[in-house]
């Protein structure tokens, strides 16, 4: 009985693997692809290869057609109101890219031209609204003084030369001197500093006691800074001292001035609490 037992286990083992083996090499051969197999696959392929061409063509037709279509030529070009830029000199640059349909006109493009072409243009946006029509928006340098260098300049609030003047352009604004083309563009920290108080006391004095009565702002190196009043000529010189006291002293000054019946000539406010009067050099 016991030499049955193990004949029995040792022959049963035997079957085991050799059964196992068999499955384990359908499986590899089920695995394998056959000739027809592959061809459905390469099939396949080829179709969607086909498919994808076709879309591609169909698009590259399609937004031909949509480029030369009459439909999207722009017609018309939405502006807000300027008081410097028209309409026709954005219509001109807009044609003068060349592309007047509105999926190829460059948007960015005529927001750059716009920008270095046109020196009242401070900053614009521009978009398409479809199907015909460009929307602009412009906003306008709004000039603040004139700056006298190799000609008088327009500068804007933020200190920023914009555009130079030609003869028909107004010249009411006050003016700001002691500055070089030379000073300014080299952008010398010092240099920068002193013009952009100059234009700060302007807009200071301007909103003060010279109200629409202040001709000039003249900076030296070493006298500092002279208000100049339109009406009479006075020089008020405030030299380096704090702003808002300057301009306290030039409205403590006026009445003064005023009754001693000085129209013209130095005052010197430099001092505190002392006021000196003298003729003009």
């Amino acid at each position: 009985m016991i030499e049955y037992k193990a004949y029995h286990k040792t022959s049963s083992g035997k079957h085991g693997g050799r059964h196992a083996v068999s499955k384990k090499g359908k499986g590899r051969e089920s695995e394998k692809m056959t000739p027809w197999t592959r061809l459905k696959v390469v099939m396949w392929v080829c179709v969607a290869l086909v498919v994808v061409g076709l879309i591609g063509t169909a698009s590259v037709y399609a937004y031909s057609r949509l480029t030369y279509s009459a439909m999207f030529s722009i017609r018309s070009i939405e502006m807000n109101s300027c008081l410097n830029v028209t309409k026709e000199e954005v219509w001109s640059i807009v044609r003068g890219e060349g592309k007047g349909n509105i999926w190829t006109v460059p948007v960015r493009d005529v927001s750059n031209r716009l920008m270095s072409h046109h020196p009242w243009v401070r900053s614009v946006s521009v978009r398409k609204s479809f199907p015909d029509r460009l929307v602009v928006k412009i906003e306008e340098h709004h000039p603040v003084a004139m700056v006298n260098l190799d000609a008088l300049w327009y500068v804007n609030d933020s200190g920023v030369l914009f555009k130079r003047l030609t003869a028909y352009d107004p010249k009411d604004l006050a003016i700001i001197t002691g500055f070089s083309v030379s000073d300014l563009r080299a952008k010398d920290a010092v240099v920068m500093r002193n013009f952009r108080g100059a234009l700060e006391l302007l807009q200071l004095a301007e909103a003060g006691p010279l109200r629409k009565n202040l001709s000039e702002v003249h900076f030296d190196a070493q006298e500092g800074y002279t208000l100049v009043a339109r009406d009479t000529g006075v020089q008020f010189k405030v030299g380096g001292m704090d702003f808002q006291r300057a301009i306290q002293r030039v409205e403590e000054a006026l009445p003064k001035v005023s009754a001693i019946g000085k129209s013209t000539g130095i005052v010197d406010l430099k001092t505190e609490g002392r006021i000196f009067v003298r003729s003009g050099e």
